[in-house]
């Protein structure tokens, strides 16, 4: 069976911005309280996230990510509510976009 699949992303200039690969690491982090953890299940360095949320907030223009610094109870990572928010309307928006294509694509003939 064929599918259509669609993929969006938001940008600035022609410089991505937010989209999946974006989504996935911030829903990781959201999920483990790590930015560490989030990184390893990932496979992708911690400096090259960090990188990535700098890219993301200053983009965006607010914070994405609280940090809590190691000690006995140990460091964490959670995101803002701003971001939570965030997440939520793109996730929204991207399901909707595939929802319509896919009832579109659906009205082919193949």
């Amino acid at each position: 069976m064929m599918k259509l699949r669609v993929k969006i992303w938001l940008e600035e200039d022609g410089q991505p911005v937010f989209g999946d690969g974006r989504l996935k690491l911030l829903k990781e982090i959201q999920k483990t309280g790590s930015i560490t953890a989030a990184t390893e299940n990932l496979g992708v360095s911690y400096r090259h996230a960090w990188g990535e949320i700098r890219k993301i907030e200053q983009r965006l223009g607010f914070k994405l990510i609280d940090t809590q610094t190691g000690g006995r109870g140990g460091g964490g990572a959670s995101l803002t509510p701003r971001a939570v928010d965030f997440l939520k309307s793109y996730e929204k928006i991207s399901n909707a976009v595939s929802a319509d294509i896919t009832k579109k694509f659906g009205m082919l003939n193949l």
